[in-house]
């Protein structure tokens, strides 16, 4: 089954520090929703553990990540693809970063996924709202990121 998003986010942050923390394996392990495990695998190549629930489904995904098509501080690439006990995962997503003004960026992504498994199995309208809902936890959990960082003095 295949499943597309795109949107676009306003965070309290200069694009330069936020492609800092959107490239730093240790923030997305904090700020992606169910993350429990990060390794780096190699350069911009990492292997995740992820806990998830879909609906009425919940189960533990491993999958590769690799982030490509690098053009700092504005534009990446991320390949994923994962399996687990409820199914199997593989996308890809294009992030875009524009400066709006000095402490100020827009995050801007286009992704397309294909799953399969029992996952797929609680159908594409269930998928395509805990996906936007799961993009809204990670953009939240940035924006806090960010937050914390800037009473403590540095994101």
């Amino acid at each position: 089954m295949a499943l597309e998003m795109k949107g676009e986010y306003a965070l309290p942050a200069a694009q330069t520090e936020l492609w800092r923390l959107l490239n730093d394996p240790e923030v997305l392990a904090k700020i992606i929703p169910g993350c429990n495990t990060v390794r780096a695998l190699g350069v911009d190549r990492y292997e995740m553990g992820l806990k998830l629930q879909v609906g009425s489904v919940s189960g533990e995904y491993m999958g590769n990540v690799a982030i490509s098509d690098k053009q700092e501080p504005a534009h990446y690439v991320l390949q994923i693809e994962g399996q687990g006990s409820i199914g199997f995962m593989k996308g890809t997503a294009a992030f875009d970063l524009e400066a709006q003004g000095e402490d100020q960026s827009v995050l801007r992504y286009v992704g397309s996924a294909e799953v399969g498994g029992v996952v797929a199995g609680v159908g594409q309208r269930v998928l395509s709202g805990v996906a936007k809902f799961l993009a809204g936890r990670f953009f939240k959990a940035l924006e806090k990121h960010i937050e914390q960082g800037k009473e403590a003095g540095s994101a």
